[in-house]
């Protein structure tokens, strides 16, 4: 099987992390652990269809994930084992047309495929204490609020999702909002490494 899922993340989020590490962000809940359908238990489970760990974080894992589709939501469980303490976002690339992507999985050079309706975009983020843990992507169709590209999820019933765990280190005073809502928050003091990526392809 195709496997470009790292340089998806690594290459394409460095190229617009410039944008994310400057831009504001909202303040938010330090903790979204559970995602909004899975909370409300208003959706179908979808088992992961592949998991990429890149190896670049010493004792850091995915081990599993699960997605929940419904009408206008995507919302993934993912399992990994974090070193800790730690922060941690998440971060989608959806593809809405990936019929119209060059490789199966969808790849990096899909992202600048306009065919394959590419969206990059913030699903998630929470402070880690260590160990197995739980952490949550969530993606609202047309949701550009926290996209570094593309118009937003177009369809949850059809798009494929790849849900990327990246560690932003452990918590800085005064930095702890940004490093769990920016690629880029803490950075310039921590190590961040991306540790895996759980992909999830259209439902048959």
């Amino acid at each position: 099987m195709h496997r470009t899922t790292p340089h998806l993340l690594m290459v394409s989020l460095a190229i617009v992390s410039v944008t994310a590490c400057s831009a504001d962000r909202p303040a938010g809940p330090t903790d979204e652990s559970v995602g909004p359908l899975f909370a409300r238990g208003g959706s179908q489970a979808q088992p992961v269809d592949q998991i990429e760990n890149f190896g670049l974080v010493p004792g850091a894992a995915i081990n599993g994930a699960t997605l929940g589709r419904n009408a206008n939501n995507v919302s993934a469980q993912i399992q990994a084992t974090v070193p800790g303490p730690n922060t941690a976002t998440v971060w989608a690339a959806v593809f809405d047309a990936p019929e119209n992507c060059l490789t199966t999985p969808c790849g990096l050079p899909d992202l600048g495929n306009a065919a394959a309706m590419p969206t990059l975009l913030r699903a998630g983020g929470r402070v880690i204490g260590g160990g197995p843990v739980n952490i949550a992507g969530h993606v609202k169709e047309g949701d550009t609020s926290e996209a570094l590209l593309g118009a937003g999820m177009m369809d949850a019933m059809t798009a494929e999702v790849h849900f990327i765990l990246r560690l932003h280190g452990p918590q800085i005073p005064m930095m702890v909002n940004d490093q769990i809502h920016s690629f880029g928050g803490g950075c310039a003091i921590n190590p961040c490494a991306d540790v895996g990526a759980a992909i999830f392809q259209p439902p048959n």
